[in-house]
């Protein structure tokens, strides 16, 4: 198998993974606070570019 085929084949299955909710997700912004709110951070996944936001 070519080094191009083997990478076109772990792309498709990192794109899989996200597909099946399993993200590899960076932070792109942390806003922090207090009270019930507390702290949120704004995360994108490296992979599909997937945005949400999650108390860490």
């Amino acid at each position: 198998m070519s080094a191009d085929g083997f990478g076109g084949f772990i792309n498709m299955a990192a794109r899989l993974l996200c597909l099946l909710g399993f993200h590899d997700y960076a932070v792109v912004s942390r806003t922090f606070g207090f009270g019930p709110s507390g702290d949120v951070e704004k995360v994108e996944c490296r992979r599909c570019g997937y945005v949400t936001a999650r108390k860490p």
